[in-house]
């Protein structure tokens, strides 16, 4: 794997609730075993509730088969039996406002803690697609839902205690990106590569707007790329097939996102972008504070009627 790529194995206390979009499979999927073998507690949000729960089983069982396989090791006085691994599962589709506000509300019911928001869950088209509420398919759901459910969950994740995180699975395609308002939802043209930049490059701008303009500055934002992972997403690519030597498997690109989420060295660090387990620099693009505002203009225009109503007590708008 590299002995870059690494995280430290820390204790995370039970009651602390982390929630990983995506979490039923991929990258996501290692996020949210690593998390809840270390001790937190996990809500995985994805689609489909039933490849949710098996993925939860499978959790279970290879934590259990790597818990025994340690438990060998040691002698008979010393062993300790697996616990249950805290995970439960939400619905959620980040391709619908209807149903990611469905979504925030389920999860507001709870009246529980968020400790740290995983915003992993993304897509890749071939094909020019529009959503329900005739959006491009990437740029709504990588990243116009992801900032609804930010916008939401803000005031929570201020008052549920110490070191309260956001965690941004974006990627290094964003330099294939630009903002240009006259195509931001593919009106003009469509290319799989450059949209599916532009979502990452959005994910990238608005964080470092919302460092900018949230009030309270307790709740850090940051986003990490996982390096060029094999998935299902990848491989219908032509670059996908080229750059497979070179790929990295859905553990090691979990390893960066984990390391964001968890380590304690990294309390407090806010706005900057994570790549290969540390933190790296992008490109002076994502960073033009005239680009960030002209992108946060159009983004609160499309989430305007599902904005929190009182979304100015927290944010400068």
């Amino acid at each position: 794997m590299g002995s870059n790529l690494s995280f430290p194995e820390v204790e995370i206390p039970p009651e602390r609730t982390y929630i990983v979009t995506g979490g039923n499979t991929g990258i996501g999927y290692y996020i949210a075993k690593e998390i809840s073998r270390m001790g937190g507690h996990v809500i995985i949000a994805c689609r489909n509730m039933s490849k949710a729960e098996t993925a939860i089983q499978q959790m279970q069982e290879e934590y259990e088969k790597e818990f025994k396989e340690k438990q060998a090791k040691l002698s008979e006085t010393e062993r300790t039996e697996p616990r249950r691994l805290n995970i439960e599962k939400m619905e959620l589709d980040l391709a619908s406002f209807e149903k990611t506000m469905r979504f925030i509300e389920e999860f507001k019911a709870r009246n529980c803690p968020l400790h740290v928001l995983i915003l992993n869950a993304g897509i890749h088209v071939h094909n020019k697609e529009m959503t329900e509420d005739s959006y491009e398919m990437m740029l709504q759901s990588n990243y116009l839902s992801n900032l609804l459910i930010i916008l939401h969950f803000l005031p929570l994740l201020q008052t549920s205690g110490e070191d309260c995180r956001i965690v941004q699975t974006t990627s290094a395609g964003y330099r294939f990106g630009k903002l240009d308002t006259n195509n931001i939802n593919a009106q003009q043209s469509f290319s799989s590569i450059t949209n599916y930049g532009n979502s990452k490059l959005f994910q990238i701008m608005s964080m470092h707007w919302l460092t900018r303009h949230v009030k309270d500055k307790s709740v850090t934002i940051t986003s990490c790329h996982p390096g060029y992972v094999k998935t299902q997403m990848t491989q219908g690519y032509s670059f996908g097939r080229a750059m497979a030597a070179f790929s990295r498997n859905g553990y090691e690109g979990a390893t960066t996102i984990i390391k964001a989420a968890t380590d304690p060295s990294y309390k407090g660090e806010t706005g900057v972008y994570f790549s290969d387990c540390k933190i790296s620099s992008t490109t002076s693009y994502p960073k033009n504070i005239e680009r960030q505002d002209e992108l946060m203009t159009y983004s609160f225009q499309v989430l305007d009627k599902y904005l929190p109503r009182d979304i100015k007590q927290y944010i400068d708008m």
